[in-house]
């Protein structure tokens, strides 16, 4: 997985190593979010969270300066103190930069999450399939490697860590520390105490595999029901207002005896397609992971 760094104008080796040389302020800033470890290693990136904490201050800083420069020198060639403009420019650009950065990791893990409940179930389905037939754990493990993207990303580092000398337990119990989807690591949690205490690993996949697709259904149920209210709203604010806004905004230049400004239709067609974008974002990260 390629680990970005959102926001920052140096290259990756660069920013890397400004970071290592403000190690002992870097560690303040890491402090600043508790969960960033937890949310680095969920989301796939090899970075220790002063390490990247370190690089998310450098990049901060390094946008904060060159946004100053730009709006010193814009003031400038206009021939207009803009100094004070310039340093608040900078000041909330270094914030913005630098929240930005440390809860991209985050964002990248919940990403991550809706990829692996995407295949889980058949995933999980194919696995119980084997176990049955009477394929030991490992090789019902490592037959998930491929077709299944994510999930078999997953599958694969476990496969490989125990291929390496760990433990079956062992790995289990680091994939799930690592694993950003609560479902996945209820699985894998599941299958290690059924290990642990000797019980058959058919049946309590089995049982895993009922519990998934209940809670899928009730998502996909809660899913149709939220619908109607935002399906509702959008027929207010993309469809009924727009159209009685220009309405109501033609009738009263009539009496005016004016025009309508071009811009003013401009802008009501880009606030139109603004929001239909914004709006059909939101709803798709609504959507369940089927």
């Amino acid at each position: 997985m390629p680990q970005l760094i959102p926001f920052s104008i140096l290259p990756p080796r660069t920013l890397q190593s400004a970071a290592e040389r403000i190690r002992g302020t870097s560690g303040f800033a890491a402090a600043i979010m508790p969960s960033l470890k937890e949310n680095l290693m969920q989301a796939g990136y090899d970075f220790a969270p002063r390490e990247y904490a370190g690089m998310a201050l450098v990049a901060a800083l390094t946008n904060a300066f060159f946004s100053f420069v730009l709006v010193a020198a814009l003031g400038l060639g206009l021939r207009i103190n803009m100094l004070p403009a310039a340093a608040g420019v900078a000041i909330l650009f270094a914030a913005a930069t630098f929240f930005t950065i440390l809860i991209y990791p985050r964002v990248v893990a919940k990403r991550r999450a809706r990829k692996l409940e995407h295949n889980i179930i058949p995933a999980l389905q194919q696995m119980l399939i084997q176990l049955k037939s009477g394929v030991p754990l490992f090789n019902a493990m490592a037959s998930l490697s491929y077709d299944y993207d994510e999930v078999s990303e997953e599958f694969r580092k476990l496969t490989k860590k125990i291929n390496s000398g760990t433990s079956e337990l062992d790995a289990l119990s680091e994939a799930t520390l690592s694993n950003p989807s609560p479902q996945f690591r209820k699985v894998l949690w599941q299958i290690s105490n059924a290990l642990k205490v000797g019980s058959n690993l058919a049946s309590v996949l089995d049982i895993q595999i009922r519990d998934l697709t209940r809670e899928r259904i009730d998502q996909i149920r809660q899913y149709g029901q939220e619908l109607s209210p935002w399906t509702m709203l959008y027929m207010m604010a993309a469809v009924i207002v727009p159209s009685l806004g220009v309405a109501m905004l033609t009738v009263l230049v009539g009496f005016l005896n004016t025009t309508v400004p071009k811009t003013a239709l401009l802008a009501v067609l880009a606030g139109l397609l603004g929001f239909q974008v914004f709006f059909m974002n939101f709803v798709s990260t609504r959507r369940p992971a089927v």
